[in-house]
């Protein structure tokens, strides 16, 4: 009996995703490193949300440098919930996602407008203001003294389970976004945002709803950081270096495919690990470096050079980017 799937799902691509998922959750049963077990969560948690930002600035094209904004304030808004409101964990990172998705229409939604490095920049003064903003208003972030977050039984030990879960639909939701209508009507916004229009593609409604999707899941991602770590503070939740770890992300991965920005996810992570323990005052230089790099000789990523070395390898076998 089939499964009853719409046309653009490939069941092989699911099944792939579940046992992934699947073998992934028993990972934690069968070891006891913590470390490894740590390091593991954080890496879910970068992978939803390197997935989220290339919703936006790989299917639309709209580089976002600002995309702490959400993620800061998804934390801080999952936080105060949490605190004052009495709400569960979960719920309260919902709770905070929807806010920030919110948040990103009121600043997205103007500058939406704008293209190519216009609207990159205008992202850089969004994080920039949300950064002072949040670090004034003590009754939502603490000001420079952060928020610590209620601390539960083997809280760090249960996360594992939810951030796979994260990184698991946001997954599903970058195959969805990618190969669905919805996604060639994104892929011809971006490709040309008037030209879209003129043929009935409603440019302005779908750039909102994946600003705004975009948005609510770099939100869940803050909150779940911030659960992890039961203390934020706005430095850490709003700075630019954490809006810049996203784009490396994508591009060493490769900005605009399915899985692309996950695998930059995985290699950021362990990457960040070392450099922060080897090089701490040299680490973000070090980021820069490795950008310019992929960008000139690799401007597809990692996914990118896997085709091309699939190609050489069978000739007579088509690759289509956008499968990846």
């Amino acid at each position: 009996m089939k499964l009853p799937l719409p046309p653009w799902v490939r069941p092989r691509a699911l099944i792939a995703l579940l046992a992934t998922c699947a073998a992934l959750a028993l990972g934690p049963l069968l070891h006891s490193d913590v470390y490894i077990h740590n390091l593991l969560t954080l890496t879910f948690i970068g992978i939803a949300a390197a997935l989220a930002w290339n919703w936006l600035g790989g299917y639309l094209g709209q580089v976002s440098f600002g995309h702490a904004a959400m993620f800061g304030l998804g934390g801080f808004v999952a936080a105060k919930a949490e605190i004052s409101m009495g709400m569960p964990m979960v719920f309260a990172w919902c709770f905070g996602g929807v806010i920030a998705g919110l948040y990103a229409l009121v600043w997205g939604h103007p500058t939406l407008r704008l293209r190519g490095p216009y609207f990159s920049i205008a992202t850089i003064g969004v994080g920039e203001a949300t950064r002072l903003v949040g670090t004034y208003w003590d009754w939502l972030t603490g000001g420079s003294s952060g928020t610590s977050l209620p601390m539960h039984p083997n809280l760090k030990f249960t996360l594992y389970w939810y951030a796979l879960a994260l990184a698991a639909v946001a997954m599903a939701a970058s195959y969805a976004l990618r190969r669905s209508s919805l996604g060639l009507a994104l892929l011809a916004i971006k490709s040309d945002v008037d030209a879209a229009s003129d043929v009935g593609v409603s440019s302005t409604r779908l750039q909102d709803l994946v600003l705004f999707l975009s948005g609510a899941m770099i939100g869940v991602c803050g909150a779940s950081y911030g659960s992890y770590f039961s203390y934020i503070e706005p430095g850490d939740m709003f700075g630019f270096d954490r809006s810049i770890s996203w784009v490396l992300m994508g591009v060493i991965g490769g900005i605009g495919t399915i899985a692309g920005p996950a695998l930059g996810a995985i290699i950021f992570v362990l990457l960040r690990q070392y450099l922060i323990a080897s090089y701490p005052q040299l680490y973000l230089g070090l980021y820069g470096i490795l950008l310019v790099l992929v960008i000139l000789f690799e401007p597809l990523g990692l996914t990118g050079l896997s085709l091309r070395v699939l190609r050489r390898a069978r000739p007579d076998l088509i690759v289509s980017g956008s499968e990846t």
